[in-house]
């Protein structure tokens, strides 16, 4: 947890800032040109996930810290990594990174809002979340770092073009670095945890990649956006969820959601790749 509060905002601030260097101005020109699969995908990530994630709450008995952790990781943006995935399956990888940037640069907003929404009105639990600070903490780690990405790529394009394929190995395997660090100061713990929460995340994951199969058919079109839905959906940022939670709280209970949906997520992941003959 110490390590996750010290380094965490550091690491996210690098991997926002490398997914910034990624998001050039005529990919947004493209994606919005036809905005019907930007708007699905982006209801898909914040109003179906935190849904069901209200509805696990509600229906499933649990402890109210893993109520909460559930709750923090369906409200985060999608991950990074959804953009790399989203390229091995053949998808629409300009909406992906469309998708990931303004869920991210969002945050700053969403992420409170709905955290204060939760705890005032849906589960009467006092978060001690001062909203505006938590706001200015969350932009400045999560949001700025992407500006700043988009800014160096536009000044400097030679010099990004150039650099941005390390930086984004470099962003992915410090990603992967929080997360299992993370993981690994609990290993002890892991089994446990499990037997708390497996069943319960897996049942989340099968629910978060049936409902955006289902909104996916219904209101795409071309086989390549509903596969970058789908993975944007599927992969939630654990990083940024382990920081901010790591932020809100002291003990680790609240985190460990996050920690068995980091996991699980990634093995669904490869399930779907697996699959991809199911076209449609």
């Amino acid at each position: 947890m110490e390590f996750v509060k010290l380094v965490g905002p550091f690491g996210v601030f690098f991997i926002m800032f490398a997914l910034g260097l990624n998001l050039k101005i005529n990919r947004f020109l493209r994606v919005f040109s036809k905005p019907k699969n930007f708007i699905v995908g982006i209801l898909c990530q914040i109003v179906v996930l935190p849904i069901i994630g209200l509805i696990i709450i509600n229906y499933l008995p649990m402890d109210k810290e893993f109520q909460i952790g559930i709750f923090l990781l369906l409200i985060m943006p999608s991950a990074a990594m959804s953009n790399y995935a989203t390229r091995i399956a053949n998808g629409n990888v300009t909406l992906s990174i469309c998708l990931t940037s303004v869920c991210a640069l969002f945050s700053f907003i969403t992420v409170p809002l709905y955290l204060n929404l939760f705890s005032n009105f849906l589960y009467n639990y006092g978060f001690d979340l001062q909203l505006f600070t938590f706001s200015v903490k969350t932009f400045l780690f999560i949001t700025l770092p992407v500006f700043i990405g988009i800014f160096c790529r536009e000044k400097f394009p030679d010099f990004f073009q150039k650099y941005t394929f390390t930086l984004d190995r470099l962003a992915f395997i410090l990603f992967l670095s929080i997360v299992f660090i993370a993981i690994y100061t609990e290993k002890n713990n892991l089994v446990s945890y499990f037997d708390d929460v497996g069943v319960t995340m897996s049942l989340i994951l099968v629910l978060v990649f049936l409902s955006s199969f289902i909104i996916t058919q219904i209101f795409i079109d071309d086989v390549s956006s509903k596969r970058a839905i789908r993975i944007e959906a599927l992969l939630q940022n654990g990083a940024m969820g382990f920081v901010v939670g790591s932020l809100l709280f002291s003990e680790i209970q609240y985190l460990i959601p996050i920690t068995i949906y980091a996991l699980l997520q990634y093995c669904f992941l490869l399930f779907y790749l697996g699959n991809m003959k199911i076209k449609s």
